[in-house]
C-alpha cells in the first residue's frame, strides 16, 4: 500500500483525477487536494512519510516549486519545470503569450477559460468559478521555476508527456526532460489532459512508482 497526492492543474479542480482514481488499487490511500479554481480550497493532510507525487500541468510544476509534501517519487504529467520560455529554456511558452492570456483573462475570464478548456481537449468547466483565483493560477504560470529541484531529483522523477499536446508540446517536454532520459514517455493521445483521455495508462504509471 501507498500514499498517493494526485495535484490537478490550472483551469480543472481535483475530480480531473477520478477515472484515474477508480483504476488504482483500492489498498491505496489516495488524496487529490484542490487549487479552488472552482469552490473552496482543499489543502492535502500532512503525512508522516514520504508520498507518492503526481502532478498534472500546473500541478507537477507546483510539486516542483511549492509543495510542503514531501515525496519519494514523483510522476508529472502534461507537466513542466517552468512553463514560459527563456534564454536556456527554449522552446516552451512565449511569455508574451502568457501575458495576453492574462490581460484578456482580466477582461473576460468566461471566455477565456472555455477556450483554454477547449483547446486541451477537457470538456466545459464548471459555471461556477473563482476568476481571482485563477488570476493567481496564471501568476504562478509566470512566476515558478523547478528546474532545480528536477535537476537535484531526477533520479526519483518520472514524466508522462502527450505526443500531442496542444499546451505542452513534445518539443518543450524534451527540453523540459531531457535529462530524465528514459523515464520520459510519450502517450499517443489527444490533448492536453491524459488523466481524462487515457486514464488507464495514468493509473498504470502510477502503481508502478508505487510498487515497493
Amino acid at each position: 500500500m501507498a500514499t498517493i497526492v494526485l495535484v490537478h492543474g490550472w483551469g480543472f479542480d481535483r475530480h480531473v483525477w477520478d477515472a484515474v482514481r477508480e483504476r488504482l488499487s483500492a489498498a491505496h490511500q489516495v488524496f487529490a487536494p484542490d487549487f479552488g479554481f472552482f469552490g473552496a480550497v482543499s489543502p492535502a493532510p500532512t503525512f508522516p512519510e514520504p508520498v507518492i507525487a503526481v502532478g498534472h500541468s500546473l500541478g507537477a510544476c507546483w510539486w516542483l516549486t511549492q509543495s510542503p509534501i514531501p515525496w519519494r517519487r514523483l510522476l508529472l504529467i502534461n507537466g513542466f519545470p517552468r512553463f514560459t520560455e527563456a534564454a536556456d529554456y527554449a522552446p516552451a511558452v512565449a511569455p508574451r503569450m502568457l501575458a495576453r492570456m492574462r490581460k484578456n483573462f482580466a477582461q473576460r475570464p468566461a471566455e477565456v477559460l472555455a477556450e483554454f478548456r477547449a483547446f486541451s481537449g477537457a470538456p466545459p468547466a464548471p459555471a461556477a468559478f473563482d476568476a481571482a483565483r485563477l488570476a493567481e493560477g496564471l501568476d504562478w504560470l509566470a512566476q515558478w521555476d523547478g528546474r532545480a529541484r528536477l535537476a537535484e531529483r531526477a533520479a526519483d522523477i518520472r514524466a508522462l508527456a502527450g505526443a500531442n499536446d496542444p499546451i505542452v508540446p513534445a518539443g518543450m517536454s524534451r527540453t523540459a526532460f531531457g535529462m530524465l532520459e528514459d523515464r520520459l514517455a510519450f502517450a499517443d493521445a489527444p490533448g492536453h489532459v491524459l488523466p481524462l483521455a487515457a486514464p488507464e495508462l495514468c493509473a498504470e504509471w502510477i502503481e508502478r512508482l508505487a510498487a515497493p
